[in-house]
């Protein structure tokens, strides 16, 4: 590169940022991907006295692991067992005063459903977390695939108990340069900027995430548009299979789909469709299990036509009851 690493790379970087989420550059604070900023709050930003974390299950099982690692307790409420968003997100607020947790951590959209909540909700659960004392973290790591006015990412100057995680990784396509970043309030940000850790994104990355920036809007319009293209396709080639497909959005390259009584990942799989387990997302919802599998969209014609004829043929096999 035949450069010395400098601050002013990530200024720069912080600027094209600003300019891209429509928020101040002071409000940002770079690290090593979406997990370097989960570690960074779970370590440092929050007390290791009997830390306590609120969330809506299943969701990301990393962010929950993490927080265990770092000296937390975790409960979750089962989204499935509400009807309706609505009565979901009233019951998150009347937990959220009972418990009175530390944290409190959403998935927006969430990761495996590929749902997205209404903005609103998350403003009210904002408020009830500010009334109790605890931080509200919004991972939107999947961000992208949402429109500017569904973020939380303005309402991070308002409020000084709430944190945004944003991701190049997800619907940037840069996973391999782990950058990621966390949007807060001017007062959060100066105690974030004191925190994290000197020299933490490469000079390489933050060159990447420079470069892509400034055209970016172009790259995600086709990105959205094809992504609902083919997750329409998916989920109706499922469901004809015989596939439950739980609530999601046709905005996001995930979905979640269940099958009762079948080892679903290991038949999937065995018919050449890669996908994650339900059991992994248990610590989140002792509900996943093998019958539940998250799939991740297709994004040519070419894996959409291979992914419907496997499909097809996993449908004529006899389904295997689980273990």
């Amino acid at each position: 590169m035949g450069e010395y690493y400098s601050y002013s790379h990530l200024a720069e970087l912080a600027s094209e940022v600003s300019k891209y989420a429509i928020v101040n550059a002071e409000q940002v604070t770079f690290t090593n991907g979406s997990m370097g900023a989960l570690e960074l709050i779970f370590n440092k930003v929050l007390s290791n006295d009997k830390k306590s974390m609120l969330g809506i299950g299943p969701q990301f099982v990393e962010a929950v692991s993490e927080f265990k690692v770092s000296g937390g307790s975790y409960s979750s409420l089962n989204m499935f067992d509400y009807a309706d968003e609505e009565s979901l997100f009233l019951a998150l607020q009347s937990e959220i005063r009972k418990q009175k947790p530390t944290l409190v951590y959403i998935d927006n959209p969430n990761n495996p459903t590929g749902r997205i909540y209404a903005k609103q909700h998350l403003v009210n659960v904002c408020k009830v977390c500010r009334e109790v004392g605890a931080i509200l973290l919004v991972d939107e790591a999947y961000g992208e695939f949402i429109e500017h006015e569904e973020s939380m990412l303005f309402e991070a100057a308002k409020c000084d108990n709430l944190l945004v995680l944003r991701s190049f990784s997800k619907g940037m396509g840069l996973a391999g340069i782990r950058l990621g970043y966390v949007v807060s309030s001017p007062s959060l940000s100066r105690y974030l900027h004191s925190s994290v850790v000197p020299f933490g994104p490469s000079l390489a990355s933050i060159k990447i995430a420079k470069a892509i920036l400034p055209d970016i809007e172009a790259y995600l319009a086709k990105s959205k548009f094809r992504t609902r293209h083919y997750k329409l396709a998916m989920m109706r080639q499922l469901e004809e299979c015989g596939f439950e497909v739980m609530e999601t959005s046709p905005k996001t390259p995930i979905l979640l789909v269940k099958k009762s009584f079948v080892n679903l990942a290991k038949l999937l799989d065995d018919n050449g469709i890669m996908v994650a387990s339900g059991s992994h997302f248990k610590e989140t919802n002792p509900q996943m299990d093998e019958q539940y599998a998250r799939i991740r969209i297709v994004g040519n014609d070419q894996d959409l036509w291979q992914f419907q004829y496997r499909l097809k043929q996993f449908a004529r096999a006899p389904e295997s009851t689980t273990p």
